[in-house]
């Protein structure tokens, strides 16, 4: 296998997601152990890792926050190559959704101003959306999303690549 870089899947989720259900998630879905994951509130980064020596590395580094509009939360999940090897950022949202009856926002290879989000069944839709700081609304997808019947559907977002 070739080395892959470390790398940050992040994006956004419809369901709130606690500390102890990150921590079960990623340990099933990268097959690491407890010692090999950080997750924290992005609020408590520094007060959790108050006391970890310096030189202690992580295989898995999850942070989240809570998100307003159509998300409730947004997340970063930094990991070695090792575990982009086992497990692609798609396959990782589609893990991600399908554990959380969530839909689950991030950024691969879209057009530019286009995110992907995927459904509890793995279907993947395109979208746009409005964002600020805290709070992003989904104005236009692929597909009906479930729970959100008012945001338009235009399939010709899938023309734009």
């Amino acid at each position: 296998m070739a080395d892959v870089r470390a790398t940050s899947y992040d994006g956004l989720i419809s369901r709130g997601v606690g500390g102890e259900e990150w921590r079960g998630f990623l340990a099933e879905c990268f097959g690491v152990g407890a010692e090999e994951l950080f997750v924290a509130h992005g609020d408590r980064v520094n007060a959790e890792l108050a006391g970890v020596p310096e030189d202690v590395r992580f295989a898995v580094f999850c942070t989240y926050q809570e998100m307003g509009g159509h998300f409730a939360q947004s997340f970063d999940v930094g990991i070695e190559g090792r575990m982009a090897e086992r497990v692609g950022r798609r396959e990782f949202a589609e893990r991600l959704a399908a554990r959380f009856d969530a839909y689950v926002l991030y950024g691969d290879t879209e057009p530019p101003g286009l995110w992907s989000l995927v459904l509890p069944d793995a279907t993947r839709l395109l979208v746009a959306m409005d964002e600020e700081e805290d709070r992003a609304e989904i104005y236009l997808a692929t597909g009906v999303i479930p729970g959100l019947p008012d945001v338009p559907v235009d399939e010709g977002l899938w023309a734009l690549r």
